[in-house]
């Protein structure tokens, strides 16, 4: 959590991010966050203005932080407040010479590429800034992500002739999110013992928790909790990649979108797919080549009781791989399916049955040339290996686009899924491209215990 200064910080942070590629775009173009009212009103003649017009509370987050007092009125926990940023970025220049299209294409280019201001691009802008010597917004467990917004034209009408009462400029709003304040009042410490109560357990000296973003090699990190968008009854038209290599899960088809359910595991919300078509696809994430894949790691922390063939994601299990849950006889158990170079498709099933109501942890792992190339880890205990595939990496050569929820045959983007479509509800779902070692999936999934209980 962060301070009263978050908000001015990830202004000015953005700020430096955007200084550094629009100068390149068009060679006196500067950056500035004033109110756009005008040519008087502190606007470039050449440049982007960043104007921050509205702050609402991000739905995902809400009242995360209760309860924050004990029962006699004690503070239990700092409150905070979770934000989301509204941004207009407006775009100036000689007309004649394109300016103004010129630094918007290099702006969205830029936000595109990287939308994630990173802990040192933060630490700089305050460091720059006295007035924002105090802020802490770089030690804020949430990383701040920026997503463009499209206004349609009533809306931006509103927003000039209400807000600006001046000409329209060219312009483009974006999302910050998400900003999360803590006030400044310090917990109470608890009533002391009166009547200890000892019990002496063997020592053991545990890893600390690893958040996915604090291993290398992450590809994919979807989290119920974080970034979405979705309609007023929650039906999410696109899952936003947390992992900063903006691979979002997306759905433009209104009626095969899953919801957004809230407070479904430990107060956190997941994403609830109906078995019978909803299904995300990954944008900007393919494999074409044979033996593309030497490691990957894969977490899913999913609930279900559907005893029909499933699927949690999938590049076509007969091209690359897939994890999902079996059907028919001996149905609900954990699959972890993969294709080697050339071969046969090879499936590794848990031995129980994961579509009992609970929550499961599932955790598939691959490692050409290892003893057992592939392993399944249910609720962090390792309960099905096999050395697959022997001197082989995954993958036929085939192209394939992955999907979230529908087993995929696609060779294009949101292409030909083959059915088994996942009944049930996803938190988070975390992909590396790598094996990762026990002891950085003990990390991982130390961090799924903490978060989810």
């Amino acid at each position: 959590m962060s301070n009263h200064l978050a908000i001015a910080t990830v202004t000015a942070a953005l700020m430096r991010y955007l200084q550094s590629v629009v100068g390149a775009a068009v060679g006196n173009a500067v950056v500035t966050a004033v109110r756009p009212d005008g040519p008087n009103s502190g606007v470039p003649a050449t440049g982007v203005n960043i104007f921050l017009y509205q702050a609402t509370p991000n739905a995902a987050w809400r009242n995360q932080d209760l309860p924050t007092r004990r029962p006699d009125g004690s503070l239990a926990q700092r409150p905070q407040i979770a934000l989301d940023l509204h941004y207009l970025l407006t775009f100036y220049g000689d007309e004649a010479l394109l300016e103004p299209q010129r630094i918007l294409g290099s702006a969205v280019a830029a936000l595109h590429a990287r939308p994630v201001l990173t802990r040192e691009e933060i630490r700089s802008a305050v460091a720059a800034l006295p007035f924002l010597s105090s802020s802490d917004l770089a030690d804020e467990v949430e990383t701040v992500k920026f997503t463009p917004q499209p206004l349609t034209l009533e809306e931006l009408s509103k927003l000039w002739s209400v807000l600006f009462q001046t000409p329209y400029v060219l312009s483009m709003a974006y999302d910050a999110s998400v900003v999360l304040i803590a006030a400044d009042g310090q917990p109470s410490m608890a009533q002391p013992v009166q009547r200890p109560a000892i019990h002496v357990l063997p020592s053991v000296v545990g890893l600390s928790p690893a958040a996915p973003d604090a291993l290398p090699g992450l590809q994919l990190w979807l989290r119920g909790d974080a970034d979405a968008e979705y309609t007023a009854s929650g039906a999410i038209s696109a899952w936003r990649d947390q992992s900063g290599a903006a691979h979002h899960a997306v759905q433009p088809t209104a009626n095969r979108r899953p919801l957004l359910v809230r407070g479904v595991i430990n107060g956190r919300p997941a994403l609830r797919f109906d078995g019978v078509d909803d299904c995300l696809a990954i944008e900007q994430l393919t494999y074409t080549t044979a033996g593309a894949i030497s490691g990957l790691t894969l977490f899913a922390l999913l609930r279900t009781t559907s005893a029909q063939a499933q699927t949690l994601i999938s590049f076509d299990r007969g091209a690359y791989w897939e994890a999902g849950l079996t059907g028919g006889v001996g149905a609900g158990r954990g699959r972890w399916s993969t294709q080697p170079q050339v071969g046969a498709t090879h499936h590794l099933d848990s031995p129980g049955p994961l579509n009992d109501g609970l929550w499961r942890l599932v955790c598939m792992r691959f490692a050409a040339g290892a003893t057992a190339t592939k392993q399944l880890f249910i609720d962090g205990v390792l309960v099905a290996t096999a050395d697959a595939h022997p001197g082989q990496n995954l993958g036929n050569g085939a192209t394939r686009f992955g999907f979230v929820g529908a087993a995929s045959q696609a060779n294009v983007f949101n292409g030909a899924v083959a059915g088994d479509f996942f009944r049930g509800e996803l938190a988070e779902l975390v992909l590396y491209h790598r094996a990762l070692s026990d002891d950085e999936r003990d990390r991982v999934e130390q961090y799924f215990v903490e978060k989810y209980g």
